[in-house]
């Protein structure tokens, strides 16, 4: 349903929505400075003349000004284009203006030759540009042979589209005129409300918007296919390059059920015009979620169903999910600065993870989910991390640590819920959306909204985790009375020093006494606090539920009873929570490295193949720290009999009766028993299973392809190299191409290490891959070598093939465990010529992964290599 008419034109009026948002310059650094809210937009049109098969464009726009209080001059912003002639109109006619650099980032600077008195004006600006070349701002991509124009405007980049006022709290309406080629179509956020033709060229005026702020503005141009998404309340189609659209389907025919459940959570119809997705083939992002356009990375959206995997389809249906959550949270109400970016990738996490696992129960993305919970936990207990709630300056900082938006905002909101129960969680929602719809919103709002509905002040609770850095361990002791004590210091890796902090965690506690359970809910509010259980207490486990953003500890013996029967103590996603926090335990020095691996080897012969996933992504974190070259042979061995159970119970070879878990957990089985368990019989499998593939991809399961081809590359000849090289270029099959350039970076042999490298920058290989093409050699410290010294050695090629401010997060190529990487790393980015906005934060993190590396591969590195060697000699 679409907004009344009459609702409408009481949102539309122009100076509505930014006022009372943009209230002041706020933060910023000296050669940057925020745009002034005195003189702001209310209303802008865009007309663009654009050609995919040329390499410029020009276009004009027309903003409605309002000026509050009298000034000579204002800001704006306009980056990397030339600005042919500017003029400003006010009631009493044209005023003389000069426009001038002002900062970096495109800020421009109006100066008129009079005073501007309060009132309305129009600022008219006609510029001219090439194309963006790096898949940022308005950009051109070669694909097959044709041209193709795409956007991507989060954060800074719609300045490098068109001139505009580029911060989220001037939210205003927008028209936008496109004139191209009779041959090329032309999509942007709103339907076509009026197309002419002329004799070589069309002219499409899009209807006017509701008010959405400069970064979620898109257009797409070229000899673009389409189909249709049917059972939609409006419009709705997936856009693809020519001779893609039939890899469109399967997306288009979830997309329905994913937006009715959206909108009978947030209990509001979806409130554009239209609902487009496009995939685009040389994209950034996983996907953006433009209003009435959203972006996709071509990989992401465009599956053959028939031989798609179980994991391409849940991406598919997690992302999308994601993105149509946005709709809400994001465009219709919108953060007022980026320091709050977190108010729309948090709960579009958050509500992506709850609605998909509705919808899709067979995917386990409860469970799944976890994985990536732990890695940013993982991150967040080094001293280096930040707050997911920051204060923003520029750029360069807008997109730092953005795992902590994503998986600790979001089990912050689950566990949240969980406090107040889902029912009031939602009417929170609901009643925030409902007073800031169509306007910008900042995180007090969503306190005050979810205190209310729960009728209890969450901000102390909320505060302390969107707005400290970390996170607490929770420690358990019992004495024999009963009496429970819960205490709480910062969650740390052993051997790093922070200051002390003091979160509000409410701790859920299942407490047994042998017979029954209970479950108990503390809100530690201080250092500790004790809970009388009246009884006999046998074993507690402090996160029940498994939502919990914290790590915890308990005695040693109730830490034994918890593993020795996970199934009577936890539910399952406690147990792989269980398994998580125990990997982080041995971070920390609360349990030994041989007590770890005896205590993960438990858990290998659990039926449930999540649990197996989970224990699978924690050995992966412990090869970095601890299998040096002289233990591989003795971790292979581990690895066999630890994931020899779950060979034997779920098979490498796919079953016609696999359940989704199932078909989940192999691909993962195959890779782990075939590269570090050196299974020989899993290698010749492989072998033979990706000499099928490559003859005919429909000859095996697509959900163990990519594991076949990167298991049989670690062992392959040049002649593999160079076959797998051509098909990848060849492949007109999204999954197909990403599976053959992940599978090039696995082959061991250093020759055809080196020839990737080389790959890896040649026009073969589109810059979003780049990365892609070499992460296979991040497996070994001898391969992260290599990696780093080419990084160094093309450092200026590599730079130029990608977006200005990914250059800050090029430090992370001397992640590992070497200490003599480290400061080699260190030398080179002191060198100003290496140096950008955020460099040094982001090598300070890498800094301390390495450094929390080689302190536990020195506190436990000889207990693990002693346990090893000693399983490897048992009969």
């Amino acid at each position: 349903m679409r907004l009344r008419a009459s609702m409408l034109g009481r949102l539309l009026r122009p100076g509505l929505f930014f006022a009372c948002v943009c209230v002041g310059i706020g933060p910023a650094l000296a050669d940057e400075p925020r745009l002034d809210p005195n003189v702001a937009p209310t209303f802008q049109s865009v007309e663009l003349n654009l050609d995919a098969g040329q390499e410029n464009y020009n276009g004009s726009v027309r903003i409605d000004l309002r000026v509050q209080k009298t000034t000579r001059d204002f800001l704006f912003h306009a980056e990397e284009m030339t600005l042919d002639s500017a003029t400003l109109e006010g009631n009493g006619g044209p005023i003389a203006i000069d426009v001038t650099d002002a900062g970096d980032r495109g800020t421009r600077r109006a100066t008129a030759h009079s005073d501007l008195a309060p009132g309305d004006y129009v600022l008219s600006i006609r510029f001219s540009k090439p194309y963006n070349t790096r898949a940022v701002g308005l950009y051109r991509v070669l694909h097959e042979g044709r041209g193709y124009l795409f956007t991507q405007m989060e954060a800074l980049d719609c300045r490098k589209a068109f001139p505009c006022w580029d911060e989220p709290c001037y939210k205003i309406p927008w028209q936008t005129t496109i004139t191209v080629p009779l041959q090329q179509e032309a999509v942007s956020n709103a339907p076509v409300e009026k197309e002419t033709r002329g004799a070589s060229t069309k002219t499409l005026v899009f209807k006017r918007m509701p008010p959405t702020s400069s970064y979620l503005i898109a257009i797409a141009v070229g000899p673009l296919e389409s189909v249709a998404i049917s059972g939609l309340s409006i419009p709705g189609r997936i856009y693809t390059v020519k001779g893609a659209k039939a890899l469109a389907k399967h997306g288009a025919s979830i997309t329905p059920r994913i937006l009715a459940r959206l909108e009978e959570y947030f209990g509001t119809t979806y409130q554009y015009e239209k609902l487009d997705f496009i995939a685009i083939p040389e994209y950034w992002p996983g996907a953006m979620e433009n209003p009435g356009l959203v972006t996709f990375s071509d990989k992401i959206l465009l599956i053959d169903p028939a031989a798609a995997s179980v994991a391409q389809k849940r991406s598919v249906a997690m992302v999308t999910t994601h993105e149509l959550a946005h709709m809400w949270f994001g465009d219709w109400v919108t953060m007022s600065w980026w320091d709050d970016l977190w108010l729309n990738e948090s709960f579009a996490d958050w509500l992506a993870m709850k609605i998909t696992h509705e919808v899709f129960p067979e995917y386990r993305l409860d469970t799944h989910e976890l994985g990536e919970v732990n890695q940013v936990m993982m991150s967040d207990a080094r001293p280096s991390t930040t707050t997911v709630r920051r204060e923003v300056d520029s750029g360069a900082d807008i997109m730092e640590d953005l795992g902590l938006a994503y998986e600790k905002g979001r089990t912050v909101l689950r566990m949240t819920e969980e406090f107040i129960g889902p029912d009031a969680f939602q009417r929170g929602v609901r009643d925030y959306l409902d007073r800031h719809k169509w306007g910008n919103a900042v995180a007090a709002d969503l306190f005050s909204a979810l205190s209310q509905a729960a009728d209890k002040n969450l901000q102390p609770m909320l505060q302390s985790f969107l707005e400290q850095p970390g996170y607490p361990l929770v420690k358990v002791d019992v004495n024999a009375n009963g009496l429970v004590t819960l205490s709480q210091r910062r969650f740390l890796n052993a051997g790093a020093k922070a200051d002390e902090q003091v979160w509000t965690t409410p701790v859920r506690l299942k407490i047994s006494d042998g017979k029954n359970v209970q479950t108990r809910v503390v809100v530690l509010d201080k250092t500790s606090t004790s809970v009388e259980v009246h009884g006999q207490v046998d074993w507690v486990m402090p996160d029940a539920g498994g939502v919990g953003y914290y790590r915890w500890v308990v005695p040693a013996d109730m830490m034994m009873k918890l593993a020795e029967n996970p199934d009577r103590t936890m539910d399952d996603r406690e147990r792989a929570r269980f398994l998580g926090n125990a990997r982080a335990l041995l971070n920390a020095g609360e349990i030994s490295g041989d007590e770890y691996l005896a205590l993960a080897a438990a858990f290998s012969k659990h039926p449930d193949p999540q649990i197996v996933a989970a224990l699978i992504a924690d050995l992966g974190s412990l090869k970095m720290p601890f299998i040096t070259d002289d233990l591989a042979e003795p971790f292979a061995g581990y690895v066999r009999r630890t994931l020899g159970p779950a060979r034997d119970e779920f098979g490498i070879e796919p079953r016609p009766d696999d359940i989704e878990a199932v078909k989940l957990l192999r691909p993962g089985l195959i890779m782990w028993l075939g590269d570090d368990g050196r299974d020989p019989e899993v290698r010749a499998y492989c072998k033979d299973l990706a000499k099928r593939y490559v003859e005919d991809p429909s000859s095996i399961d697509a959900t163990i392809a990519g594991a076949v081809l990167g298991v049989a590359a670690s062992e392959g000849t040049r002649e593999d190299f160079l076959l797998y090289q051509q098909k990848f270029e060849t492949s007109k099959v999204p999954a197909d191409r990403s599976r053959y350039l992940s599978a090039l970076g696995k082959f061991d042999d250093p020759k055809l290490q080196d020839a990737v490298l080389e790959y890896a920058l040649s026009d073969k290989v589109r810059p979003t891959e780049m990365y892609q093409a070499v992460f296979g050699m991040f497996d070994t410290e001898a391969g992260r070598d290599k990696v780093y010294a080419w990084m160094t050695k093309n450092y200026d090629r590599i730079t130029a093939r990608i977006p200005p401010e990914f250059t800050a997060y090029l430090p992370y190529y001397a992640t590992g465990c070497s200490e003599q990487r480290l400061e080699a790393a260190r030398k080179f980015f002191a060198m100003p010529t290496h140096q950008v906005d955020g460099t040094d934060a982001n090598l300070a993190k890498v800094s301390d992964t390495i450094g929390d590396c080689l302190n536990l591969r020195e506190r436990e590195g000889k207990a693990v290599a002693g346990y090893l060697r000693t399983a490897a000699s048992a009969p």
